[in-house]
């Protein structure tokens, strides 16, 4: 655990897992540009936001931030190890019990399109692969460098577990802003605006913001290159 600014930073444990997974829910479905945008309520996204969060306590790789005054979780970065095995299974067959939705199915269906030739390119990084998953804070307490501080602690903490690169599907300005300031690059993007699902443009309501991002850091240069 560490402080900064008032504000405390630790690994996501069982005691703060559903303070986190309300945060989460909270924070996208109310700012987030495509939940928006498919209007996905809380109580759609829950059910996806536990599975993550529930994950993300068993390997140890999420930090969350909380104000010591009060013990409320106000922001949370929910990170995974693309070792295990997802290199094997599409969003799809991981969660095939969230995807009656047909909303969420859409939000799968483009993070599956953005991957699929990322992945093709890094197919041999597979095992050394940090995944940053979420990004939110609380509204009340942005502007604190809270999101600065959770990007770079969990960076820190990929290096030291020893991942070769890290990546981040990032879906608005503020986020694609901030992980460019760690280094992060662009690597593929699919536009709001021209994106089809059935036919149908289906993100053009998102105005303030251009294209979902999937954008990657190298950590520690491979010695096999």
């Amino acid at each position: 655990m560490s402080e900064q600014n008032g504000i405390t930073y630790q690994i996501l444990q069982k005691p703060d897992l559903e303070q986190t997974i309300n945060c989460l829910v909270d924070v996208f479905s109310s700012a987030e540009p495509i939940i928006k945008a498919l209007q996905i309520t809380p109580t759609e996204l829950y059910p996806f936001a536990k599975i993550v969060c529930q994950k993300s306590v068993k390997n140890g790789l999420s930090l969350i931030a909380k104000d010591p005054a009060t013990s409320k979780v106000v922001g949370f970065i929910i990170s995974e190890d693309l070792s295990e095995d997802l290199s094997k299974k599409s969003p799809e067959e991981i969660n095939k019990n969230i995807l009656q939705d047909q909303k969420l199915e859409i939000v799968f269906k483009l993070l599956k399109e953005l991957n699929e030739q990322y992945d093709k390119q890094k197919k041999s990084l597979i095992g050394k692969m940090f995944h940053i998953y979420f990004l939110g804070i609380i509204e009340k307490y942005r502007g604190r460098r809270i999101s600065n501080n959770l990007v770079e602690k969990n960076l820190n903490m990929a290096i030291e577990k020893g991942f070769l690169v890290a990546k981040v599907e990032a879906t608005g300005n503020i986020s694609q802003h901030i992980f460019r300031k760690y280094g992060f690059e662009d690597r593929y993007s699919i536009d709001y605006q021209t994106y089809e699902y059935k036919g149908r443009k289906i993100l053009q309501g998102i105005k303030k913001h251009k294209s979902l991002i999937l954008m990657d850091k190298v950590l520690i240069p491979n010695p096999l290159c």
